[in-house]
């Protein structure tokens, strides 16, 4: 049944194919600009901020806090991967690349992407009907990111540091 409605109301309409393009094109975009030699750095940061955004996506959307009107697939669970990868984390990553050698810096541009993400990337989401909340209120978005952020950079910078003593 779950096959049958995603195929007639899902699949190659126009947003069916933006969670296409959020799906590849940061990736590629963020490839092309990324510090190749501090590569395995910037993605175990993102590798690190993906596992948990997706997670904690799973339990909301499981929990019925919110929910996604379209799908890019009948298999994924949640359904919101493109969002989660094209716009949380590889955007976070960017910022990690950029300013992530200073931690006040960090802690700055991080906070204005939580912002951005909290009330323009998911009010945008939901107004194209792609996402709708449930009892979830943007602003407790916020402080989410920001803190996957912060604990991400802090995890990274320990690895970092461990590695350095050995």
């Amino acid at each position: 049944m779950l096959n049958n409605y995603w195929y007639q109301e899902n699949f190659l309409t126009p947003k069916w194919w933006l969670l296409v393009i959020l799906s590849i094109v940061p990736a590629i975009i963020w490839w092309i600009f990324a510090d190749k030699r501090r590569i395995m750095e910037i993605t175990t940061f993102g590798l690190f901020y993906g596992v948990t955004s997706i997670i904690l996506d799973s339990i909301g959307s499981n929990a019925m806090v919110w929910t996604y009107q379209i799908r890019l697939t009948p298999y994924l669970e949640p359904q919101m991967y493109p969002y989660d990868v094209g716009i949380v984390i590889i955007l976070f990553m960017v910022v990690y690349q950029r300013y992530g050698k200073d931690f006040k810096t960090f802690i700055f541009y991080s906070c204005l992407l939580s912002l951005f993400q909290a009330f323009l990337a998911e009010p945008a989401m939901e107004r194209l009907d792609i996402y709708k909340e449930i009892s979830w209120k943007h602003i407790y978005s916020f402080p989410v990111y920001w803190i996957i952020g912060i604990t991400c950079w802090s995890i990274v910078k320990y690895f970092k540091s461990l590695e350095q003593r050995v």
